[in-house]
C-alpha cells in the first residue's frame, strides 16, 4: 500500500471523508463568518453579478460558492447550506493531493503519504472544513502555488503566479506572497539573461488573474477588495491606533481608557498569542514530529528551504496582526498547516533511516495520526441535541421579535433563524458596509449593570424583548429576570421553551415601555 501512492492517497482520502461526513452536523444550519459568505453566495447567484455597495471582504470564495448555487436544484434553505459545507469539505479532502506533492519535493513517495496523512487526519483541518467558510480553499490555492513555485520548469512556476492569484482572491492577505516570490525567482534565476522580461512576465500574469475581480469589485464598492484592504485595513490600523495612539471607540482592548503603550501592548500580545497558539495547533497531531522536521528543514540549505521559510513566515504575518489586536482563534494558522505536515514527514523519514521494518513503522504512524485524531475530535464534539434545540429555538424568538439582548453563545443562531425565516430573500446592507442589516437587531448588555439601564440605553437601538436562560455565565440582572420574573412588571412572558417540550429552558419577555416609564417614575 505505501507504495502505491494513488491506492494510497484514495484510502487516506477515503477515510477523512467519512470522518468528516461522520461529524457533518445535519440539521443545524451555519454560523459566524459562514453566514456573510453564503447570504453574499446567494444574491450573486439571484443576481448575476455583484451586489452593488456590498463591500465584504475576501469574496472569491462566495463567489465561486455562487456557481454552484445558480444550478442547485432546490428551494430549501438547510440544503444550500449543506451544499456550502459538502464544498468546503470536499475542497479539504482534496487538498492531499498538494500537500503529498510539495512533500514529495523534499522526500520519497512512501513519506509523502504520510504528510498527506497527517493533514487529512488533523481534527482542526477537519472541523474547519465543516464550517463553509473560506480556509479549506484558501490552504489547497496556498499549497498547489507553493509545490507549482518549487519547479525547476519556468512554464510550471508561471501557472504557480495563476494559482498564487486565486490565492489572494479567496483571502486578500495572499497578496503579501507575490513580492517574496518575485524576489525569491529572482535569487534563484539572477544568471538568466531575460530574467527581468520573465519578472515582468510573472507579474502581468499575476495582476491579469486578479483585474477580473478587482475590477467587478471595484465597479460594485468603489474598492478593489484585494489591495486596498491591505493599507486601509491592517496597516492604517496599526498606523492609527497602535503607533499615533488615536483611540479606537469600538475596540475593547485599543480603546478610550488605555493606559499601556500600544505599540507594545500591540507587539507583546502578538507575540505572545501567537507563540501559545503556534504550540496548541501542534497538538495532537503535530507535536512530536513538525518541532524535529523544523530544524531538519534547515540541513539543506536551497532555495526551497528558503521558500518553505519564507512563505511560512510571511503567511505568520497576518496572524500576528490578529493577534496583537487581542482576536484570538487558531484558525488564522491553518494556512501554515501544510508546513507542517512537511517538517513531520522529514523527521518520519529520518526515523525510519535507523530502523528496519519502515512501512510497518509508517503504518503505525499513520493509525496513531488517525486514533488521536478520533479522540480529539470526541473530546472536542459538540452537544448535538443542545445546538439543535438552541437553533429552533432561535427560530421562534425571531418570529416575535425585533430586538434582543445577546445571550452568548446560543443567540449565535438569531441571524441565521432570521435568514431562514425570510428565504430566499437576503437581507442586504442599507448602505456600503460589511454587515447585512438583519430584521431582528442584537444588542448587548455587557456593558450595563443593571436592566434598567440596558433598556433605556437600547430602546432607540430596536430593543423589543428580553431573552433570558439563566445560566451561571449570563448576567446577573439577565438571571434575576428568569427566576424572578414578577418582579418585573414592565416585561411581558411571551415565550416558554419548556412548553414546547425543549430540554434548553429559553423564556422570551416583550418590553411595555408605558409600563417602564411609570415603573421609573415610582423607583
Amino acid at each position: 500500500m505505501i507504495n502505491k501512492p494513488i491506492f494510497s492517497l484514495s484510502v487516506i482520502g477515503l477515510i477523512g471523508l467519512v470522518i468528516r461526513l461522520y461529524y457533518f452536523p445535519f440539521d443545524l444550519p451555519i454560523i459566524y463568518d459562514s453566514i456573510d459568505y453564503f447570504s453574499y453566495a446567494v444574491v450573486v447567484s439571484q443576481q448575476g453579478q455583484l451586489p452593488i455597495g456590498w463591500d465584504l471582504t475576501n469574496n472569491g470564495w462566495p463567489v465561486f460558492l455562487s456557481l454552484f448555487f445558480s444550478v442547485f436544484n432546490s428551494q430549501n434553505f438547510l440544503e444550500f447550506t449543506y451544499l456550502q459545507r459538502f464544498l468546503t469539505i470536499t475542497i479539504s479532502v482534496l487538498t492531499i493531493i498538494p500537500v503529498y506533492l510539495l512533500c514529495n519535493r523534499f522526500v520519497d513517495k512512501k513519506f509523502a503519504i504520510i504528510g498527506a496523512a497527517f493533514f487529512a487526519f488533523d481534527p482542526r483541518i477537519i472541523t474547519n472544513s465543516l464550517l463553509g467558510i473560506v480556509e479549506p480553499s484558501y490552504i489547497l490555492l496556498g499549497t498547489l502555488s507553493l509545490f507549482l513555485f518549487l519547479s525547476k520548469r519556468f512554464t510550471i512556476i508561471l501557472l504557480s503566479f495563476i494559482t498564487l492569484a486565486l490565492f489572494a482572491i479567496i483571502r486578500y492577505e495572499g497578496f503579501l506572497i507575490l513580492i517574496p516570490f518575485l524576489a525569491i525567482f529572482f535569487a534563484r534565476y539572477r544568471k538568466d539573461g531575460k530574467i527581468i522580461q520573465k519578472m515582468f512576465l510573472l507579474s502581468g500574469v499575476f495582476f491579469l488573474t486578479i483585474f477580473p475581480m478587482t475590477y467587478a469589485m471595484y465597479e460594485a464598492t468603489g474598492d478593489d477588495g484585494i489591495i486596498s484592504p491591505i493599507f486601509s485595513g491592517g496597516i492604517n490600523y496599526v498606523s492609527a491606533h497602535i503607533i499615533e495612539g488615536i483611540p479606537d471607540t469600538d475596540d475593547p482592548i485599543y480603546g478610550e481608557n488605555l493606559e499601556q503603550n500600544r505599540f507594545v501592548l500591540f507587539v507583546s500580545l502578538g507575540i505572545i498569542n501567537l507563540v501559545k497558539f503556534l504550540g496548541w495547533v501542534l497538538i495532537p497531531t503535530f507535536v512530536l514530529f513538525a518541532p524535529i522536521g523544523f530544524f531538519l528543514l534547515f540541513q539543506n540549505r536551497d532555495y526551497k528551504m528558503v521558500t518553505i521559510i519564507v512563505f511560512g513566515l510571511t503567511m505568520l504575518i497576518p496572524a500576528f496582526y490578529l493577534y496583537g489586536r487581542g482576536i484570538e482563534e487558531t484558525r488564522y494558522l491553518y494556512i501554515i498547516f501544510p508546513i507542517f505536515c512537511l517538517m513531520s514527514s522529514l523527521t518520519i523519514k529520518k526515523v525510519c533511516e535507523k530502523i528496519k521494518k519502515e512501512n510497518l513503522f509508517i503504518i503505525i504512524i499513520i493509525s496513531g495520526i488517525l486514533l488521536s485524531s478520533l479522540i480529539f475530535l470526541d473530546y472536542k464534539k459538540i452537544d448535538y441535541e443542545h445546538e439543535k434545540e438552541s437553533y429552533l429555538i432561535a427560530k421562534d424568538i425571531v418570529s416575535i421579535a425585533g430586538g434582543i439582548n445577546h445571550y452568548v453563545p446560543e443567540s449565535k443562531y438569531i441571524h441565521v433563524a432570521d435568514l431562514e425565516n425570510n428565504w430566499p430573500e437576503i437581507p442586504l446592507p442599507k448602505e456600503t458596509s460589511y454587515n447585512q442589516s438583519f430584521e431582528i437587531k442584537k444588542i448587548s448588555p455587557n456593558s450595563f449593570s443593571t436592566l434598567v439601564e440596558y433598556i433605556e440605553n437600547s430602546k432607540d437601538e430596536g430593543l423589543t424583548h428580553i431573552v433570558t436562560d439563566g445560566k451561571q455565565n449570563k448576567l446577573e440582572f439577565l438571571n434575576d429576570v428568569f427566576y424572578n420574573e414578577v418582579e418585573f412588571p414592565y416585561l411581558i412572558k411571551e415565550y416558554d421553551s419548556t412548553e414546547k417540550g425543549f430540554q434548553y429552558h429559553v423564556k422570551a419577555y416583550k418590553i411595555d415601555y408605558e409600563k417602564f416609564a411609570k415603573f421609573q417614575i415610582k423607583n
